[in-house]
């Protein structure tokens, strides 16, 4: 299954691939972008959309390393704290066997 998800992974990104090429071959006239306080040379417009997916994707990718610590230290966190209810229960179990040996003698 994982190597069927990794075929189809790179399958993907390989048409991705394509069509940008396909595209940017078919939009070939330059474009300049203004902000307003900044105005950025132009380029064709292939440059400005492929860059916009590249940032756009750097930032989704950086957002779900930051989503996935967080998700793993709440998992890591709910582990630990079952392990601490448990070891607390064990505990007062010794506590009250140990309690009832010594009123027996």
């Amino acid at each position: 299954m994982n190597k069927l998800m990794r075929i189809i992974g790179w399958t993907f990104l390989f048409l991705v691939f394509i069509a940008s090429i396909v595209f940017s071959y078919a939009n070939p006239e330059p474009v300049a972008l203004s902000f307003g306080f900044a105005a950025l040379p132009p380029q064709p417009l292939a440059v400005w959309i492929i860059a916009a997916f590249v940032i756009g994707g750097l930032c989704g990718l950086l957002l779900g390393v930051g989503f996935m610590r967080g998700l793993r230290a709440r998992m890591e966190i709910r582990r630990l704290r079952s392990q601490l209810e448990k070891s607390t229960q064990a505990l007062e179990a010794l506590k009250a066997e140990k309690h009832s040996v010594n009123e027996n003698k």
